[in-house]
């Protein structure tokens, strides 16, 4: 599901998805909304940034870029390390990728570009592999019989509260992030409604950019390191 905020003359309403293309493939219509545009754009940034930040390494820094480059995987190393455990240092790079692809999703608005972190499709998604990597973990580490043994613990009973608590971590973990996103758009759109109805001047272009640095970058540093610290923790706590 995804929104996107209009203010017209009549009033401020939410609609529903925005279509950014359309055309057919093999004899099927495939439609492109603006969310997954968006996240091409994101991948794009991404993947110059961090070309350009991992391309003619040395053994020992002899630039900034490098030093940038060592700073940001040590500091996800460290971040999988203290919260997962060092036998769980494989899982780096996916932390990584997701926190760093959350985070530039969040902040597309500043560039005037809808965020794709705010449609449900999209951190539902993350919540999802989330959900596969916690099973995935738990038969691993149990086997078959711990697999099905945590089903049931502590008692036989407990089996239709335990299946709907693996079923509501993801979700929970999904509806935070979108929730939260969605929220900083649909108030920062009724903000600029409201001063485009009732005020004029600095107000217009200073109080938006006041609070854009909370919903637009505050926000998205926080539901980012949210959402990968919930990931890691529920993956490292599925050992049976």
């Amino acid at each position: 599901m995804y929104y996107k905020l209009m203010a017209a003359d009549s009033g401020f309403t939410v609609n529903g998805a925005l279509e950014s293309a359309r055309f057919n493939l093999f004899g099927m219509e495939v439609v492109l909304t603006e969310t997954v545009v968006v996240q091409w754009v994101v991948i794009l940034i991404l993947g110059i940034l961090f070309f350009v930040l991992g391309r003619n390494l040395k053994v020992r820094p002899e630039s900034r870029r490098q030093v940038i480059a060592e700073y940001i995987v040590s500091l996800f190393s460290g971040m999988v390390n203290d919260s997962m455990g060092v036998s769980y240092k494989k899982y780096t790079p996916y932390i990584s990728a997701l926190f760093c692809f959350s985070l530039c999703s969040s902040l597309m608005g500043l560039l005037g570009l809808r965020s794709p972190t705010s449609d449900l499709s999209v951190v539902g998604a993350w919540g999802l592999i989330t959900f596969v990597l916690v099973q995935r973990n738990k038969f691993k580490t149990g086997g078959v019989k711990g697999f099905f043994k945590a089903f049931v613990e502590p008692m036989p009973f407990m089996l239709p509260f335990n299946i709907i608590g693996e079923i509501a971590n993801p979700v929970s973990q999904s509806l935070r992030h979108f929730a939260n996103i969605l929220s900083g758009v649909v108030i920062g759109g009724l903000i600029y409604y409201a001063l485009g109805q009732f005020a004029a001047g600095v107000f217009t272009v200073g109080l938006p950019a006041i609070l854009s640095l909370y919903f637009d970058l505050f926000s998205s540093v926080v539901q980012a390191y949210i959402f990968v610290t919930l990931t890691m923790s529920y993956v490292a706590m599925a050992e049976c």
